[in-house]
């Protein structure tokens, strides 16, 4: 411990479109926070491990500590299952002497210690990427979809992305005087700045970032799906069919046959209101009553309490919500 005989804990919550480094003690005090762009191990590969290097520096020097000050980190990050990404985060965290305080996890371990305390519900993540996770009575942990964006998994804020630029790229001769196509091509070129649609595309396929852009598409065409474009409604209904697939077969693996289900969400998409009434009108037949929480703080912090039990350092949430917590969820 240090000199100032407090526990310093960095946590981080990465995925592939924005990353959150949170600096609090053991006492639950938030002292700085910080948002940066991704850092999906698997996706970002070195800008990763450089952003978040950049992310745990910065919150020392905002909050004016040295590095060495720093007892606990937990990274809770997209991708973590890459040990290149891993090797790489490692490295530059040795850099800088804190690789040995430093433990890594999937981004979903650490939301799910907050959104599902004492191992009670589904946590469903919904953001760029698409995870649902539980744990059994004995204690193991179940998991649907979470593959990655370029493997499979449907119903993301990537995916959503993806097809609302496929029925671009696929009806490109017919978009003008096709209402629907037309406020999607409004929406995308204005989300990337351009006015040239083959342009946008070109820029798209050169970016490191192509896949978080894509992602934050996905609100718009959520809102275009609410206001009636069929185009974007179709997408946004596939979306949620898919992720209620996902969640009706971890129950099955959990052998859940209760009326009542509780769904943790985690991630921007599944906050959407109309993005989760869709998803309830799926599972309704399933379960008929359906209820959902939301962690008011950050994942970085689950993260962070992860690395902190390592060193026999228990942290409550209630603390951290009692000490003017600078990063909700």
């Amino acid at each position: 411990m240090n000199n100032e005989d407090k526990f310093y804990i960095i946590g981080v919550d990465g995925g592939a479109s924005k990353t959150r480094g949170i600096l609090f003690t053991d006492a639950g005090e938030t002292i700085a926070s910080i948002i940066d762009k991704g850092s999906n191990l698997s996706v970002n590969g070195e800008v990763a491990s450089t952003r978040i290097h950049d992310i745990i520096n910065n919150l020392c020097s905002a909050a004016d500590i040295p590095l060495e000050y720093v007892d606990a980190i937990g990274l809770g990050l997209a991708g973590s299952s890459s040990q290149d990404g891993r090797d790489m985060v490692f490295g530059k965290l040795d850099n800088i002497k804190l690789s040995q305080r430093t433990i890594i996890m999937n981004d979903d371990e650490a939301a799910f210690i907050l959104g599902c305390p004492g191992d009670f519900g589904i946590l469903v993540t919904v953001g760029t990427g698409v995870n649902c996770m539980s744990r059994n009575t004995e204690g193991k942990t179940i998991r649907q979809a979470g593959k990655g964006h370029d493997q499979g998994d449907m119903g993301s804020g990537y995916w959503i992305g993806r097809q609302a630029l496929l029925n671009l790229t696929l009806n490109e001769t017919s978009v003008l005087g096709d209402k629907d196509l037309e406020e999607i091509m409004s929406v995308f070129l204005s989300h990337v700045d351009e006015e040239e649609f083959q342009v946008a595309m070109e820029n798209l396929n050169e970016s490191v970032d192509a896949v978080s852009i894509i992602a934050g598409i996905a609100e718009s065409i959520i809102g275009l799906a609410e206001k009636g474009n069929e185009v974007a409604l179709s997408i946004m209904q596939e979306a949620t069919h898919a992720v209620s697939e996902y969640i009706i077969a971890l129950t099955d693996e959990l052998d859940y046959n209760e009326n009542q289900i509780v769904l943790s969400g985690n991630g921007s998409v599944i906050r959407n209101d109309f993005f989760r009434k869709s998803l309830n009108d799926d599972l309704r037949f399933n379960f008929p009553e359906i209820k959902w929480t939301f962690s008011s703080i950050s994942p970085a912090y689950g993260a962070g309490i992860l690395a902190a039990k390592i060193h026999d350092v228990d942290i409550k949430v209630s603390d951290i919500v009692k000490g003017d917590a600078l990063a909700p969820a």
